[in-house]
């Protein structure tokens, strides 16, 4: 997604100093396919994520937490948008471009994978103080049990 910031930046920037319709078409495919890359990845983190990792006894208000950061965000994206492009221009494009790459190291490192796991195993997960020990753990466990159904 940050790619796709990056290349809006230089095509809009393109379109700017040479009024090109090709960049300008491009520009507009570019955003799509940003909208796309963020719906089938991030956009489903904010009502699914929470209530994953969470215990029962915080599911509800984690996810409502979860969910009024996700709206006030949201909010604030819109009411910056048009004042940055007008004072900015393309520029604000690398500024989401250096905000999505920023948060790649924090999700690879902190946020552990959930895929294929009980509410049980979740739980453990994050009780303890070692998570890599218990995703190996977690990983040989799951490859033990398709071993023995095939």
């Amino acid at each position: 997604m940050a790619v796709c910031f990056c290349l809006e930046a230089g095509l809009v920037y393109k379109v700017d100093t040479t009024h090109s319709k090709a960049a300008g078409g491009a520009a507009t495919a570019f955003l799509f396919v940003y909208l796309g890359l963020f719906t089938i990845g991030f956009q489903a983190v904010v009502w699914v994520y929470p209530s994953e990792i969470l215990p029962l006894r915080l599911r509800q208000k984690g996810s409502s937490i979860s969910t009024a950061c996700n709206w006030i965000t949201n909010y604030a994206v819109v009411q910056i948008t048009p004042i940055a492009l007008k004072k900015i221009h393309y520029k604000f494009y690398i500024v989401f471009a250096v905000i999505n790459a920023a948060f790649l190291p924090p999700i690879y490192f902190f946020y552990p994978e959930t895929k294929g796991m009980n509410f049980e195993d979740v739980d453990r997960l994050f009780a303890g103080n070692n998570v890599r020990a218990f995703e190996h753990d977690a990983e040989s466990k799951h490859t033990d049990t398709q071993v023995q159904e095939a």
